[in-house]
């Protein structure tokens, strides 16, 4: 006698979900795997019981995450803010190939860019050139 039904076929690929059955082979219930559920979560609604379970088990604290997914969880958000200091006239700042020495860095506005020069020693910001 058997007490579940494997459907790890190419149908339900790459899903691996098992039913359980009972000894007249009457369904009752569903093994879902924990590493299954970010696949599966778009198409449940966050209400139920079953997501918030779901949720609450597949949950790793943000300290515990790897730097990867960290970066992951948190790029979208950055991007928002990066764009909403931009519309406020604020800028971005950071080194790319135009960058040839370690004071060089590009400050990015709404607008246009500026290659910069920034004296360590003193914090003076010096325009080498418009960018764009």
């Amino acid at each position: 006698m058997r007490n579940s039904v494997n459907l790890n076929v190419p149908d339900f690929q790459p899903l691996a979900l098992s039913i359980y059955v009972d000894a007249m082979e009457t369904p009752q219930g569903v093994l879902v795997l924990l590493s299954d559920w970010p696949k599966l979560k778009s198409a449940i609604d966050p209400n139920s019981p079953f997501y918030k379970l779901m949720a609450k088990l597949t949950f790793i604290p943000f300290h515990e995450r790897t730097l990867q997914e960290k970066s992951e969880l948190l790029d979208a958000r950055i991007r928002e803010v990066e764009k909403a200091n931009l519309e406020k006239g604020s800028f971005i700042t950071y080194q790319n190939d135009l960058c040839t020495s370690p004071d060089l860095f590009v400050n990015e506005y709404a607008d246009h860019k500026e290659l910069v020069s920034v004296d360590a020693m003193t914090g003076i910001i010096k325009v080498i050139a418009k960018l764009d």
